[in-house]
């Protein structure tokens, strides 16, 4: 089950807008790499459009900037407190870290809440990865979050591959191909830039 942003936190629903694929051999790619429950869940690919970057308060006093894990494949995961999937899901990506041998980041951002309440939620739920506060919701509208929770996969460059608006069963994941997978995706992205950019000196030269 998952919970639409109340009306007083709710932002516009623009998911609808941002490409994604659907087809066959999209789904049978997205589960080969995160098994069964990738499509019931809703985990989908997507292109590798850029997110607005953003620096906002932890809960325990600090901040954070997403650039300061750039180099990592990154889960940025938008919840709330009131949300009972998003109180459930949690536990999990501190789980997934910890297989992952914190090669994995996740950066939890609760979405439109009291700072007070939310340290209290991560001090009685005993969470070690960082939870950040966004206060004012400007990062979910800024990502156009609607949906609680959401979570998107990023590679090493910070750009999103894939996402989900539900909870997932991120037990699930296989961290060494979750891994390779971006890896191959930023490689691949990588190659593609620097043959443009050969492509350009080529052209510029032949003038």
């Amino acid at each position: 089950m998952i919970r639409k942003i109340a009306p007083e936190v709710r932002g516009t629903n623009h998911f609808e807008n941002i490409p994604a694929f659907f087809g066959a051999a999209v789904i049978f790619a997205v589960t080969l790499l995160f098994g069964a429950h990738a499509e019931a869940a809703g985990l989908v690919r997507w292109a590798a459009d850029e997110r607005l970057s953003f620096k906002l308060p932890t809960a325990d006093g600090g901040e954070i900037a997403l650039d300061e894990v750039r180099g990592n494949v990154v889960i940025v995961h938008f919840f709330a407190t009131w949300c009972e999937p998003c109180r459930e899901e949690l536990p999990a990506f501190d789980r997934l870290i910890g297989r992952s041998e914190s090669t994995v980041k996740v950066l939890a951002i609760a979405v439109a809440e009291p700072d007070v309440r939310v340290q209290r939620f991560v001090e009685a739920t005993s969470l070690k990865l960082p939870v950040l506060l966004d206060r004012d919701r400007a990062v979910a509208m800024a990502w156009e979050v609607s949906t609680l929770p959401t979570s998107f996969v990023l590679d090493s460059a910070l750009k999103p591959r894939l996402a989900v608006e539900s909870e997932f069963a991120w037990d699930s994941v296989d961290v060494l191909e979750l891994i390779a997978r971006m890896s191959a995706d930023d490689k691949g992205l990588s190659q593609q830039e620097d043959t443009a950019t050969q492509r350009r000196r080529n052209s510029n030269g032949a003038r």
